[in-house]
């Protein structure tokens, strides 16, 4: 299975440099939100330990303003881009492959304007829809609205349009009615001071995807599903990851949510999945690694939410988790996403 990517041998990639940002304020009133922000270094730590393992050297250096006008000073051969931003910077994930590539720098991931399209919810869904990809019906809203948009039925969930990491999505975000939608749509535009996207909640099956390499050599790794345990039923919860779920550790929903892999699904819906999840990942400019989200219907449609193009390489998380049970332990899946990478330049 990955032959294909053993073809860039480890001497033509010496040293790979990881880089990682550190956020400590963002621009917006939801102060848990720095939650997700957190532990950018640990996280520069243990890739580059893999990195070690898998027989590179490695080092990590921080992005700030200042430490970005002397990246390309670094004695390295590749840069495996952890970053979500410059410093503190909001907004400007994309900034960094773009010094990158301006600098004619090799680094690990998808270039600016991908990473543009896919950190923007809406964006995505409209390439889903022109490359016949299923996603949820939306509507995208920057006022609190007199009535149900039209074409849309209960019951639905209300996100933030360009937030990542479940950052304003809670309990709460599934609403039944028109009270509730106008309520999260208030709470939304105080907290994040952008627009909402409403979208047609598929109640079914949770699944991730991770896509390996690039164009037509990218391979899928096995599907994983994410788990909702008893508690979830006990409490009458909705079975979705809210940030309490992913970043609140001595919260029920982070305990009583896990993932396995692969997921007990027949021939035909895995074929389906990891087909439309190569179509997503190409066509929102994937390159060497991603993760597909996905929820199943009740009807057993497959519905792609978004393309996660730098997701959380942790191990233990989805992509690491499939990696595993794809027969790479975390070394190398880890120095796999290097190699690739260097393959393609």
């Amino acid at each position: 299975m990955f032959d294909i990517l053993k073809k860039v041998k480890k001497k033509k990639l010496k040293k790979v440099t990881v880089l990682y940002n550190e956020v400590t304020n963002l621009q917006t009133s939801d102060k848990k939100a720095l939650l997700a922000e957190e532990g950018g270094e640990e996280d520069a730590k243990i890739i580059s330990g893999a990195l070690k393992d898998f027989g590179y050297k490695s080092d990590i250096y921080e992005l700030t303003p200042r430490s970005i006008k002397v990246l390309d000073h670094r004695s390295t051969d590749l840069f495996f881009n952890l970053c979500d931003g410059v410093g503190n910077l909001p907004k400007t994930e994309h900034k960094v492959p773009q010094f990158l590539d301006k600098k004619k720098l090799w680094y690990t991931g998808s270039n600016a304007s991908a990473l543009l399209l896919t950190t923007n919810k809406v964006l995505t869904k409209q390439v889903f829809i022109q490359n016949n990809i299923p996603t949820p019906d939306y509507a995208v809203l920057q006022r609190i609205p007199d009535k149900t948009p039209e074409g849309l039925r209960y019951p639905l969930i209300v996100k933030p349009v360009a937030e990542d990491c479940s950052l304003g999505i809670s309990q709460k975000s599934v609403v039944y009615d028109l009270s509730d939608l106008r309520r999260e749509l208030e709470r939304i535009l105080e907290n994040y001071h952008e627009p909402a996207l409403v979208e047609k909640f598929v109640t079914g099956r949770e699944f991730n995807v991770t896509v390996l390499g690039n164009g037509r050599r990218a391979i899928v790794l096995p599907i994983s599903e994410i788990i909702f345990g008893r508690w979830f039923k006990e409490e009458d919860a909705e079975k979705i990851v809210d940030f309490r779920a992913k970043w609140i550790e001595s919260s029920k929903n982070y305990r009583e949510t896990s993932g396995i892999s692969p997921a007990k699904i027949d021939g035909y819906l895995q074929n389906k999945i990891e087909r439309l999840a190569l179509r997503a990942y190409w066509s929102c400019g994937g390159r060497d690694y991603a993760r597909v989200d996905i929820r199943l219907s009740r009807e057993g449609v497959p519905y792609f939410l978004e393309v996660n193009l730098n997701p959380d390489l942790s191990p233990g998380m989805g992509a690491s988790r499939s990696a595993k049970t794809a027969g790479l332990d975390y070394p190398q899946f880890i120095g796999e996403i290097a190699t690739v990478a260097a393959r393609r330049y």
